[in-house]
């Protein structure tokens, strides 16, 4: 009987001791595996373990160069004349701790940048994709208008030459790109352009052609009223440079202002005929 039980303290013991020496080395191993991870996280955002060494621009350019690209990937670090090289702009910044949202927002506040897409090429590479503005006209002498009605700010000295010029008050923009879109492709038959689109506050539309006439569209049937242009430009073209305005705010007709008095003549009684509307 007493053996009996010294065997089980016996086996007691060792099941203590194999129990203690299994959850040491869980935990040993637990220790280790955090330790490995831990470091390994530490390693890789390391900038010096994976440094970005290359920066490639993609895109059609035509107002955005390398250098506005650097400045903005500098965010605004050192002399204005300065331009910092690829791997100085991305000092202390490695493959997978580089913030490419915050990148690309950075190259979007750019004037002559519609939109940009950042991403990382594995192992040292990072391409920024950046699609530009296409001016289509002057804003009120101050911004230009790109394809899709936005307005943008560069600086002057980028603007493009020989633009048509919209003018309007805020909000009016995309109704001057519609008309003007819809002008000129109407005019394309009568081989007329179009130098400006004018808004007034009432919203009443104006033109002024590439032969220097203005063309008064009023507020109401502006598409309607272009139609009757473009029906009746053959009437008026031998002598078109003898006009100053066109105004087409009539129901049957419309009305002609002549750059000298002496050029009214039966044409002009001929043409102008039904009431004026807005």
């Amino acid at each position: 009987m007493f053996n009996k039980n010294k065997q089980a303290v016996r086996l007691s013991e060792q099941g203590v001791s194999v129990g203690f020496v299994r959850g040491f080395k869980i935990i040993f191993i637990l220790f280790v595996t955090v330790s490995a991870v831990a470091w390994s996280v530490i390693k890789i955002t390391d900038p010096q373990t994976l440094p970005i060494t290359k920066v490639r621009a993609l895109g059609d350019f035509s107002f955005v160069t390398e250098e506005m690209l650097h400045k903005a990937l500098s965010d605004g670090v050192g002399q204005q004349d300065d331009i910092k090289t690829e791997i100085d702009i991305l000092e202390n910044k490695g493959f997978f701790n580089i913030d490419v949202d915050a990148i690309k927002q950075r190259v979007e506040t750019m004037p002559w940048v519609k939109q940009a897409s950042v991403q990382r090429v594995w192992p040292d590479t990072l391409i920024i994709e950046v699609v530009e503005h296409k001016a289509v006209a002057y804003w009120n002498n101050k911004g230009l208008v790109s394809e899709f009605g936005e307005v943008f700010y560069p600086d002057k000295e980028t603007y493009p030459k020989a633009l048509p010029r919209f003018v309007a008050t805020e909000g009016l923009v995309e109704n001057c790109l519609r008309y003007f879109n819809d002008a000129t492709e109407m005019f394309a038959a009568i081989n007329l352009k179009i130098l400006k689109v004018k808004f007034s506050p009432r919203q009443a539309l104006t033109l002024t052609l590439d032969n220097d006439v203005e063309l008064n569209l009023g507020r109401q049937n502006k598409l309607y009223r272009l139609q009757r242009f473009t029906q009746v430009y053959s009437t008026l073209s031998e002598r078109i440079t003898l006009i100053e305005r066109i105004d087409m705010r009539y129901t049957n007709g419309f009305s002609v202002k002549w750059k000298q008095r002496q050029a009214k003549g039966r044409l002009y009684n001929e043409v102008t005929s039904g009431r004026e509307n807005v």
